[in-house]
């Protein structure tokens, strides 16, 4: 231990009589450093990190599909993964090998919310609905108050919530007088039971997560017509479980299974005949639940896995320049090595001290990273959750990320240092005592170039990585989506939780359509249920008159329900026919508006116009009448299949039997989005709009407001996260690479001045770059077929991409190569001859 001290302190001066060289080393250290542990910080929150619950490892979730947030019928083809709370009461009492079964809903519904005796309006939070057991099941206590009970949780009971930690702090400043308090919950007086612990966000990790826990049996008292609690066949909970000790997994699996489908031939009432066919093909998976419910952990696998090697490529470049100046270093102390083992110093004691600098230059790298690391987190989540009021992700090293720092500080610095230390140790004193500059045998000569290489090889896979994921992200964002983004607006409103029924519909949107429409500047207004690109979907099985229902079974069609003038206020075009229009009265004809997928699919050699069609329930196939065509639209997923859509106007209700049915048709009646169309600056729409919805309904809240530029734009976060952070790192590489050139060229150039060598060392320089490029060619086209399924619109293999990248390193090593051969080549030829 004293001898390591003392090659510590005796490495500590050596570096601080070296200054340009370890600020260098540091440097370089701290940017290979820093990308990778503010990579490792996302990976370990979204695929690492468990929920802050007890005992996460006994957690198993029930079904590990993401199917949401509203399911109806079977789910064959990944098995379930949300369920009703019918069949959520069956499986939790039907299988014993569970201590605790908890429900939760898929969703995060707004809700309005006002504390009782105030005369603040409502504002709007996220909230969740939940089983009376959740907390239980996950091992928590409160953080005040209490938590839910079993008696919370049932008919009748005083209506109770949990409120989040984050939003007592940030809403009510820690106000203890909370607890106990009323709040009116979309006009309904709850009293707040307790508050959750500051670590719990939830069961998922995700954007803007609950405000308020609701117990289950409360839904029906909150959402009224559009309440799913008592229906059978419509899926809206994810479950979790905690296993018993000594349970197995597999066994219980196969418990759950056999469960369901004892359950659906006698509580799925609304099966047609084709699917209760298929009930021996339903099945449950038991999967991990310590982790919570995956989804953001599913969809970022692949980006982050891209982002983790691209981020390992920049840290070998980083320790290629790191190994390439010990090893510069080493060479310019032969004498100094010379010396010490001509005066007795073992070879071992010199490789340790060598070693104990390199791993010392590591730890101050790592600590720099680290630092670097903690400012590159906070933009990362920036551009990866654009549009989020609030990530649960720290940008704090935890110890975990301390910990995979140091270790990749303290590997860094041992891998890449041995080998200098090596040679530097080994070299003849004899020959080094010639003199310093001459040309003799050089053991380091060899390693250098060959790290040269490398770096060359990993910043062309770098660049041609960064130039095809760049290339994608452009080709989405401009997509021809269907509608126009410029100039228009969204206002996000919630009707529901504001506590208006049914029939109070009609007045309040013909105010929204009227008074908006009087503001200066707009000159559109329409509204519907969602948006494009707002991430919601509806979608259901069609009958049409005159043909079997087994003809369109497997066909899934997406619809929404919106006002007369939408299609022009988002600029879709009308290609045949008319869109809905002010003649689409409860008392006329129902009608609907199809597009173009709609009409290639079932219509494909007839005129759609004047067909008709309806949902898939007896004696509904001739609901609605087709009376226009319009051109595609993308409103779901850009990158994936768009299915054949159709449009509804407000307020033609059809009569189900079914109960699911019936309750769809009420909760569509329900806008979310209001549409503008405006000229001038939205800056000066946006204050406007708010006021007048404030005159309509103060307790109206507005949930958001944003242009459709921008609800495009938080589509492709996770495609413009990686875009940003390869070309990120492409130009770390391109920049770490070229300094590595220019120092081994700078370095050769000096050692053979006295030979007035410049030519041959530039034609080695570029003769290193063109074997690099010879290696990382195939390198880079292998890359780029294995990201081949993130990319859109760009093959596997793009060689102007290829040729660019080429290019461009090309370009770097000649002005990393020149740039020391133009200053030797200043040296008088007298004064190049007296140098030793």
């Amino acid at each position: 231990m004293l001898m390591l001290l003392k090659d510590a302190r005796y490495a500590l001066r050596q570096l601080r009589h070296a200054p340009g060289f370890t600020l260098t080393a540091v440097l370089t250290l701290a940017l290979g450093i820093g990308a990778n542990a503010a990579i490792f910080t996302l990976v370990h929150a979204v695929m690492l990190k468990s929920l802050p619950v007890a005992n996460p490892q006994q957690l198993y979730r029930i079904g590990d599909n993401d199917n949401c947030c509203v399911y109806g019928g079977l789910q064959t083809k990944e098995g379930w993964g949300v369920f009703s709370y019918p069949l959520y009461q069956y499986l939790r009492d039907q299988t014993p090998e569970f201590e605790e079964m908890a429900a939760f809903q898929a969703n995060r519904p707004e809700i309005n919310v006002r504390r009782s005796g105030t005369t603040t309006a409502a504002e709007p939070f996220g909230s969740e609905f939940v089983s009376g057991n959740y907390f239980t099941t996950f091992g928590l206590g409160a953080f005040a108050g209490r938590m839910f009970t079993a008696a919370d949780d049932t008919p009748g009971a005083a209506p109770v919530t949990v409120m989040s930690y984050r939003a007592w702090q940030q809403h009510y400043g820690l106000d203890p007088s909370v607890v106990g308090a009323t709040f009116m919950v979309n006009g309904m007086p709850f009293t707040v039971a307790g508050i959750a612990p500051p670590g719990f966000f939830g069961d998922r990790l995700r954007p803007n997560p609950p405000d308020f826990y609701i117990p289950l049996a409360l839904e029906p008292a909150l959402l009224g017509p559009s309440s799913l609690l008592h229906l059978a066949d419509e899926h809206w909970l994810y479950l979790i479980g905690r296993l018993k000790p000594g349970a197995q997994p597999s066994q219980v699996q196969a418990q759950l299974t056999v469960k369901l489908r004892q359950w659906l031939p006698t509580e799925a009432n609304s099966l047609a005949p084709f699917q209760r066919e298929q009930i021996s093909k339903q099945f449950i998976k038991l999967g991990p639940g310590g982790a919570g419910i995956t989804q953001l952990k599913d969809s970022y696998r692949t980006g982050l896995y891209l982002l983790t090697a691209a981020s390992a490529l920049v840290l070998l470049i980083a320790c290629a320049n790191l190994a390439n100046l010990l090893l510069a270093r080493g060479t310019a102390r032969r004498q100094q090595t010379a010396l010490q083992l001509a005066l007795g110093a073992t070879r071992a004691r010199l490789i340790r001290a060598l070693l104990t600098e390199s791993v010392l230059l590591s730890c101050i790298g790592g600590i720099a990273g680290l630092c670097l690391a903690y400012f590159a987190t906070r933009s990362i989540l920036l551009i990866a959750f654009r549009g989020s009021e609030f990530i649960p992700i720290s940008t704090t090293p935890s110890s975990e990320v301390l910990a995979f720092t140091f270790a990749l500080s303290l590997l860094t610095g041992i891998v890449f240092g041995v080998a200098p230390a090596w040679i530097s140790s080994h070299s003849d004193p004899a020959e080094a005592l010639r003199g310093a500059s001459r040309s003799t045998r050089d053991h380091s000569a060899v390693p250098q170039k060959s790290l040269v290489i490398a770096q060359a090889a990993f910043s062309l896979v770098l660049l041609a990585m960064a130039g095809l994921v760049t290339q994608s992200l452009r080709n989405l964002e401009h997509l021809n989506f269907g509608f126009e983004t410029k100039g228009r607006l969204i206002v996000q409103v919630d009707p529901l939780s504001a506590g208006y029924k049914l029939e109070q519909l009609p007045p309040l949107y013909q105010q929204f359509h009227d008074r908006i429409g009087q503001v200066p500047g707009v000159l559109s207004v329409a509204y519907s249920m969602y948006s494009p690109q707002d991430g919601d979907n509806w979608n259901d099985v069609l009958h049409f008159q005159g043909r079997t229902a087994e003809s369109t079974q497997d066909v899934d069609c997406t619809w929404l329900r919106v006002s007369p003038d939408y299609f022009k206020t988002i600029g879709t075009p009308v290609l045949r026919g008319r869109g809905i229009g002010e003649q689409d009265t409860p008392a006329s004809q129902h009608v609907a508006v199809v597009d173009e997928n709609f009409v290639r699919k079932f219509f494909p050699k007839e005129d759609p116009i004047g067909k008709h069609f309806g949902f898939s329930q007896p004696g509904h196939s001739g609901d609605y009448e087709i009376v226009g065509v319009v051109k595609n639209t993308r409103y779901q997923n850009p990158t994936s299949t768009q299915n054949p859509m159709f449009f509804l106007p407000f307020f033609q209700p059809i009569q189900f039997e079914e109960q699911s049915y019936q309750r769809s048709e009420a909760e569509s009646q329900y806008i979310r989005d209001i549409e503008l169309q405006f000229a001038g600056s939205a800056a000066n729409i946006v204050p406007q709009v708010r006021r007048t919805l404030t005159s309509i309904d103060p307790n109206l809240s507005v949930i958001e407001m944003m242009s459709f530029d921008e609800q495009v734009s938080r589509r492709f976060n996770q495609e413009r996260l990686i875009a940003r952070l390869t070309e990120l790192f492409s130009l770390l590489a391109l920049l770490l690479s070229s300094i590595g050139l220019y120092g081994v060229t700078a370095y050769n150039i000096a050692r053979r001045t006295s030979e007035i060598g410049i030519r041959m060392v530039l034609r080695g320089a570029f003769t290193q770059i063109g074997i690099g490029l010879v290696i990382g060619i195939p390198l880079a086209l292998f890359t780029s077929r294995l990201i081949a399924s993130k990319l859109y619109g760009v093959s596997g293999f793009s060689s102007l991409i290829l040729a660019e990248a080429i290019l461009v390193l090309a370009f770097c090593a000649l002005v990393a190569g020149l740039v020391p051969a133009r200053r030797a080549a200043a040296i008088e030829p007298m004064e190049a001859l007296r140098t030793e």
